[in-house]
């Protein structure tokens, strides 16, 4: 017999909610969107639309893969930031909305869309804030710092497909370890989370490299302050996402390698989520 759309939603919604996953029909009706390529209003409201066993069994294979806490980013492989769309994989941090914050920040500091600035992102990951950021800067060109080689190719694909390849530059390494030029912008979300804290199941998805640090989430932001004075000019500006009580822990470490905290900004939640360090001024 025929299934179509309706017929299947509420088995699938009820699989979703033993597995605890809070917001089943939305996420079953974006899984059958997917698989059928089409959008969520299109499922929505076309529930008579008659699946064929390919389809169902794609549909059923993904719902498996959600009800064992993997993101739907991760299995559609892309999550949007900054309203624009991003690649991501096994071997990348899922953009998330706490990190639109130092995009934000950037753009209150560096009010000029106009100006050519140059823009390091340490630590790139998917490229989310170094593309975010030439999208907002059309003159602006950029640096993409990633340990991860695989990170990097998952990058410079995004770069590609946003139409930005051109403005980005991308190179494996430790930080700034390796880089002698002086930026005017960077950009930095370093994995901060203590090897201790428990996770959900479904941040454990992302590799270990770009969510855990050593001395309580804290060793990253250590070798950062030694790292990152050495590519800032007297007017640059470092924009730094941490953890949402780690402020009062980091700031010490980029003062004592002589710089200043210039300002904070708060995440959606009201949590300290980007500092902006730069030279002492006067």
């Amino acid at each position: 017999m025929t299934q179509t759309i309706d017929m299947i939603l509420d088995p699938l919604c009820t699989r979703l909610r033993q597995a605890g996953i809070l917001e089943a029909p939305r996420e079953a009706r974006l899984i059958i969107a997917h698989v059928l390529g089409k959008t969520y209003e299109s499922v929505y409201f076309n529930t008579e639309q008659s699946l064929t066993n390919d389809q169902l069994f794609d549909i059923a294979s993904l719902i498996e893969r959600r009800c064992q806490q993997e993101p739907l980013a991760k299995i559609f492989g892309h999550k949007e930031f900054w309203g624009l769309p991003f690649i991501v994989t096994k071997d990348t941090l899922d953009p998330r909305p706490d990190s639109e914050t130092l995009i934000e920040a950037l753009l209150t500091h560096f009010p000029d869309k106009n100006r050519a600035l140059n823009i390091l992102d340490l630590g790139t990951g998917s490229g989310c804030l170094i593309l975010a950021a030439l999208s907002e800067y059309k003159d602006a060109t950029g640096v993409a710092v990633d340990m991860s080689f695989k990170a990097l190719l998952v990058a410079k694909a995004n770069a590609l497909n946003l139409h930005l390849a051109d403005r980005c530059y991308f190179i494996c390494g430790d930080w700034a370890t390796a880089l002698t030029y002086h930026f005017d912008v960077i950009l930095c979300n370093p994995p901060y989370i203590s090897r201790d804290e428990i996770l959900s199941a479904q941040t454990l998805h992302d590799p270990d490299s770009a969510l855990f640090a050593d001395k309580g989430g804290l060793a990253e932001y250590e070798r950062l302050a030694i790292a990152v004075p050495k590519v800032m000019a007297p007017t640059s500006l470092l924009f730094l996402e941490v953890g949402h009580t780690q402020r009062p822990l980091v700031q010490p470490f980029f003062e004592h390698h002589g710089l200043q905290l210039m300002g904070t900004r708060w995440d959606l939640q009201g949590h300290e989520r980007c500092l902006i360090l730069g030279q002492p001024q006067g």
